[in-house]
């Protein structure tokens, strides 16, 4: 190939890939998304049916405690947020599921929450780092 200017009235391209190409055109414009999740109701009609077991932990979730070393029991999060402590639980074994939940939970992907109060945000994160560090 030569280092040539193109002839004139010429078009520029760059080669792309279809499924690319398509899965961008089917995305929504900028901020759409954004104004959706701002509607009243959004969440809420997102979110799962509420269950026996968000307000109180399963025996899943109370073996797991158990056997974290003491240092690094949420004990604060149990008491006041069982249902994410099932959660944590139920996904404790696989440990890229496990570590990306923990990475949600400290992390505000709505740019409405509140976050979790301190106390339960360092055992989150406390975990997270011990969950790093185990097979």
């Amino acid at each position: 190939m030569s280092n040539s200017k193109p002839p004139p009235g010429s078009l520029d391209f760059e080669l792309t890939d279809l499924g690319d190409a398509r899965r961008i055109l089917d995305q929504p414009p900028d901020g759409v998304i954004e104004a959706q999740q701002m509607a009243p109701d959004y969440w809420t009609l997102r979110r799962r049916p509420p269950v026996p077991t968000d307000r109180a932990l399963t025996g899943e979730a109370m073996h797991w405690v158990v056997h974290l070393p003491a240092e690094v029991r949420p004990i604060v999060l149990c008491e006041r947020f069982p249902r994410v402590a099932n959660a944590i639980a139920q996904t404790w074994a696989k440990r890229g599921d496990c570590e990306s939940l923990l990475a949600s939970l400290l992390t505000d992907r709505r740019g409405r929450r509140h976050g979790f109060p301190a106390e339960v945000q360092v055992e989150i994160e406390r975990l997270a780092r011990y969950r790093v560090t185990i097979a």
